[in-house]
């Protein structure tokens, strides 16, 4: 809590002598919102759950590895969402 209080306490500092407070607000919003939307997109994208049948009691490892699947995307979306696809290795 600390931490985040020092880093929201710096970045007003920083940035309220460059923009006014309601600049400085939008500005923070507007990005918060932005980076929480890509986070969503790239974080869930790989841990949508295949189908598991559940009757096969198998262990816990055969479970995950049934659950999850790899995603083949372009070389610049691999880079840009930091090489999530392989959810299986991961």
């Amino acid at each position: 809590l600390a931490w985040m209080l020092s880093f929201h306490i710096r970045l007003f500092f920083t940035y309220r002598s460059l923009l006014e407070t309601k600049s400085l607000l939008a500005y923070y919003f507007i990005f918060r919102m932005l980076e929480s939307s890509w986070f969503v997109w790239v974080s869930q994208m790989n841990h949508i759950p295949m189908d598991i049948y559940y009757d096969d009691n198998l262990d816990w490892v055969s479970t995950q590895l049934q659950a999850t699947h790899n995603v083949e995307r372009p070389l610049f979306n691999d880079w840009f969402t930091g090489h999530p696809s392989f959810q299986i290795d991961h």
